[in-house]
Parts: C-alpha cells; sequence; structure tokens
C-alpha cells in the first residue's frame, strides 16, 4: 500500500510572476495552471467525525470537521454525511499524522 501526499507544486513549474496592472499602483500574481496529480488519481480526504445527527428515518448521520495533516480544522465543515465500511477508511490521530512523516534515511513515509 502507498498513501503520500499530495505533490508539491514549486513556483518554477507554474511559472509563479507578479504582472503590473496598467494604469494602477499594484501587480496581480499570475500562475500558469500546473496539475498536482495526473487526472484520475484517488484523493483520499481526512475528516474528524464532530458528532451525528438523526436522519429521517432515524439512523444517525455524521458531522464532519476537515483536518489537515497535523490533525487541525481546516474549516470545511459537511454535515449529515453517512459512514460505511465499503465506502470509508478509519485511522487513528497518531496514524493520520504519522502518514505524514517522513523517514530522513529512506526518503519515504512512514504508515
Amino acid at each position: 500500500m502507498s498513501i503520500r501526499p499530495v505533490r508539491e507544486i514549486t513556483a518554477e513549474e507554474e511559472n509563479f510572476r507578479m504582472e503590473p496592472v496598467e494604469g494602477a499602483a499594484f501587480s496581480l500574481i499570475r500562475r500558469d495552471p500546473v496539475e498536482p496529480e495526473p487526472v484520475g488519481t484517488i484523493v483520499v480526504m481526512a475528516f474528524r467525525v464532530t458528532g451525528y445527527s438523526k436522519d429521517c428515518d432515524g439512523s444517525l448521520m455524521a458531522e464532519l470537521d476537515n483536518i489537515d495533516k497535523d490533525g487541525e480544522s481546516t474549516g470545511w465543515t459537511p454535515g449529515k454525511i453517512g459512514l460505511y465500511p465499503d465506502v470509508d477508511l478509519v485511522v487513528t490521530d497518531e496514524e493520520w499524522t504519522g502518514m505524514f512523516t517522513t523517514d530522513k534515511k529512506s526518503k519515504v513515509n512512514v504508515v
């Protein structure tokens, strides 16, 4: 199994630049579009369960909080999401943050 962070795009790759705006005293940031991952790549995003609310049939729907690699909230909080064993994966906080820990010797992610 190989789970890894999304590839980081460098300023050189995206041709980061400041372009002056004609007749204005400021410039705009411009970048060339670069796909961080190929189309068709499966992306796994992490959410922390913050609670549950009842659905119309009485079953519970998860209230979620999207988290970053450090387990901190990103501010995206979708609600009323079903959790299913054939769709969703779960990990502990330690396992999640461990996915972003790099072994300096082998330069691979430790899962």
